[in-house]
């Protein structure tokens, strides 16, 4: 969902350890804001905020292990990711209607669910059940502690609901919905990139220009990750280097995977010196910190993915049934956390934090939102995304599907068929 991004709909060939990758970036999305939440120094790296001492939380937000927080990071797996999978029917099909087909679901494929989702937080919000301002006095996550302040008006409901999130990312609602406009956008640049330079020859030259363009411009720079996406599925397709075999391909996977790792650890805490760390050589004068946060991430993202197509081991630990279980539901996972965070969670430390230690009311209100969390992204995932799936795959098969040319009533002289296609 996508990606992809949120999308749980893995193709059904050989990629469906895909989905145990997708199961576990969704889970780092929400440690990540658990820990933005609870623990504030572990992603601002702020150490008048920590709450371990020790300087744990200032070292982990410096560190390679701010991987397993990344949230940065698996937003941009879910991105190139996305490239990826939705470009697998093309190459195994090569035709236009594979992309025509995935064009005319995408929107109500994402938006269903995002509206979904967009409508439960409204629910809370107007049901007075959120406590993240409380919870975020108590732990100094004043940013969370913002969201959810002053209910909107009927009239901007449906504006957001329309235009605002699926256009221009309003995440008013749900923090995580910035990135569904990107998704949306991100797709359809899948599908034009395919349609005009699919079929050529030295397409390898336009992927690197179009990242080229997007460096250079003033464009969201994190669709080049559904660029590297394509690119990456076009050489697993039709490139024989990522099918070398023996020592040499595990050797070249684990340097690989290993690359992706440290790239996507790339420090995202605003109050850490990147130049003061292990990560110094990547922030040259010339790039500025935003840059350098995407461009790395991406990259690392795409990193990770290569690994996974050159370790049989990696590939058979995704494909563990209960991973690709998580990534069934990693679309309604990523979209529910946050209004549960805000919500459930909230009220739960709030009673706890009176009777307990802060670390235990924290580990207590983690396992006990878990289950809910679950719970709700399968109902989620069983009730709106499956749902949501087969809606946009019927809207396409009446509306949308081209219909094959039908036979001429009368037959067309040769003569005359001749002089059509001259003119």
């Amino acid at each position: 969902m996508p990606a992809s991004l949120p999308s749980s709909t893995t193709t059904q060939h050989t990629l469906s350890y895909l989905d145990g990758l997708r199961g576990l970036a969704a889970a780092v999305v929400v440690a990540h804001h658990f820990a933005g939440f609870f623990y504030p120094a572990l992603l601002s790296g702020d150490q008048y905020s920590a709450r371990l001492g020790a300087g744990v939380e200032v070292a982990v937000a410096s560190s390679p292990a701010s991987i397993l927080l990344g949230g940065n990071f698996a937003v941009c797996l879910f991105f190139v990711l996305s490239g990826l999978v939705l470009s697998e029917k093309f190459w195994r099909a090569g035709t236009m209607e594979a992309l025509y087909s995935q064009a005319c679901r995408r929107y109500v494929r994402l938006m269903l669910p995002v509206t979904f989702a967009a409508c439960v937080a409204l629910l809370l919000w107007w049901a007075g059940a959120y406590y993240n301002t409380e919870v975020g006095e108590i732990t100094g996550a004043r940013r969370f502690g913002e969201y959810w302040a002053e209910l909107p008006g009927w009239k901007q409901v449906l504006h957001d609901l329309v235009v605002g999130i699926p256009l221009s990312g309003e995440s008013s609602y749900n923090p995580v919905f910035w990135t569904l406009t990107i998704e949306l956008f991100g797709s359809f640049v899948v599908f034009t990139l395919l349609a005009l330079f699919g079929t050529l020859r030295h397409r390898a030259v336009v992927y690197a220009v179009a990242i080229l363009v997007l460096c250079v411009s003033e464009l969201n720079f994190y669709y080049a990750g559904f660029i590297l996406g394509v690119w990456i599925n076009d050489r697993r397709h039709n490139s024989a280097s990522l099918q070398v075999s023996g020592r040499l391909r595990v050797a070249v996977g684990g340097l690989l995977l290993a690359g992706g790792l440290f790239l996507g650890s790339y420090p995202t805490a605003e109050l850490i010196r990147v130049e003061d760390t292990i990560y110094s050589f990547l922030r040259p004068e010339w790039l500025g910190n935003e840059r350098a946060i995407q461009m790395w991430h991406l990259l690392g993202a795409a990193l990770l993915l290569l690994a996974v197509f050159r370790l049989p081991t990696l590939r058979r630990l995704l494909s563990l049934r209960w991973l690709r279980g998580l990534g069934a539901i990693s679309f309604s996972l990523y979209l529910l956390h946050f209004p549960v965070l805000g919500s459930f969670s909230s009220a739960v430390f709030l009673a706890l934090q009176a009777q307990f230690t802060y670390a235990t009311s924290v580990a207590l209100t983690i396992l006990a939102s878990l289950p809910v969390l679950l719970l709700v992204s399968y109902a989620m995932y069983r009730l709106v995304d499956l749902p949501g799936i087969r809606l946009a795959q019927w809207l396409y098969d009446t509306f949308f599907r081209p219909q094959k040319p039908a036979a001429p009533l009368v037959p067309i002289p040769a003569a005359s068929a001749a002089e059509a296609l001259r003119s």
